[in-house]
């Protein structure tokens, strides 16, 4: 019999799971989870095969046992979501090495998202030349960062925004020294800055910046709730072995948050089901639920934990270093609230 995805994403799960202290220590790197997912055929899930919903309980089982991770195959499967809607040459180029692992995807579309959302224009230009493309300006962050990463980005230009592809080591690109995180130190994330690098016409991905955006949102916005998910069920699980004794008060907010995990995955199932069904509003508010309950559920735990909570190597302390990081995950908690009002 072959086995299910139940039995290659436990086999992953438990890969990760060993590995998050080292991942939270900084001794390795997210790369050998995204290849170990590749070889799995976990990553093309709700692409090639699968659901969007099967992927989602790929990357929510992931992050329950290391953030890091979830957060850096969420980053892989973006940048497989915008290849596999390039066209066919771009695809048959890069798609088969982002889907089986053997290359690194980094999604630097924060600033096109933003474009779109009416909050500033995308600050990497690019001018027409018999070369192609020359693209100069910042990444102001992204991950999955590597030399031999490739590199999802939008490029304004004169009279439109682009989506295009550029490798992580072409000339004129600069990865800049990755500063010291509190969480999530072994994803690879920092800044980049371009400088008059030559992009060929075959590496656009669409040459509609707005249009591109509207198709990809739902699925971006659902697997990154799939991460907070993860996160908080594993919060909730730390946080109710500790909820005897004196730590009974606290049984009230654990009820609080447990009600509403239960209220995202059941949004979240449902949002799956039908991607292009839920209204913007709808998906902004499910993506604000979910950070601001995996925030407050990894509170929750490391304060009912205690001692254990505050002890940098225990699991309890890295979901609530590595949750802190989620507010400021584009879109922010600003930028998420922002957009949701516009709808209010």
């Amino acid at each position: 019999m072959a086995p299910t995805l139940t039995d290659v994403l436990g086999e992953v799960v438990t890969s990760v799971a060993d590995r998050a202290r080292d991942l939270d220590a900084g001794h390795t790197d997210t790369r050998v989870d995204i290849a170990a997912a590749g070889t799995a055929g976990l990553l093309g899930r709700g692409v090639v095969d699968g659901s969007v919903a099967s992927m989602i309980e790929v990357i929510e089982d992931v992050s329950s046992v290391s953030l890091s991770a979830g957060f850096s195959l969420w980053a892989q499967r973006m940048a497989i979501e915008y290849v596999s809607r390039a066209p066919e040459p771009l695809r048959g180029k890069h798609l088969d090495s982002l889907l089986t692992g053997r290359r690194i995807g980094v999604t630097a579309m924060a600033a096109g998202l933003k474009q779109v959302a009416g909050l500033g224009e995308v600050p990497i230009t690019g001018r027409r030349s018999r070369a192609g493309l020359v693209v100069t300006g910042p990444i102001r962050w992204a991950s999955n960062v590597y030399d031999e990463s490739l590199i999802v980005l939008p490029v304004r230009t004169e009279d439109s925004t682009l989506v295009a592809v550029v490798d992580a080591d072409a000339p004129g690109v600069d990865i800049r020294s990755a500063p010291d995180l509190i969480g999530l130190g072994s994803t690879a994330s920092t800044s980049l800055a371009l400088d008059d690098v030559v992009i060929d016409e075959e590496n656009v991905i669409s040459a509609d910046l707005a249009g591109f955006v509207r198709a990809i949102r739902p699925v971006f916005l659902l697997l990154q709730c799939a991460f907070c998910s993860g996160a908080i069920r594993a919060a909730l699980d730390g946080a109710g072995e500790s909820l005897a004794g004196v730590n009974e008060v606290f049984r009230p907010e654990f009820d609080q948050r447990t009600e509403e995990f239960e209220s995202i995955r059941a949004r979240l199932a449902a949002f799956a089901a039908e991607p292009a069904t839920p209204s913007p509003a709808d998906l902004i508010r499910l993506r604000l639920d979910a950070a601001q309950t995996a925030v407050a559920a990894s509170r929750l735990e490391a304060t009912v934990r205690g001692g254990a909570g505050y002890a940098t190597g225990s699991d309890t302390n890295r979901r609530f270093r590595e949750t802190a990081f989620i507010p400021i995950q584009s879109p922010s908690e600003g930028q998420l609230r922002w957009e949701l009002a516009q709808f209010e």
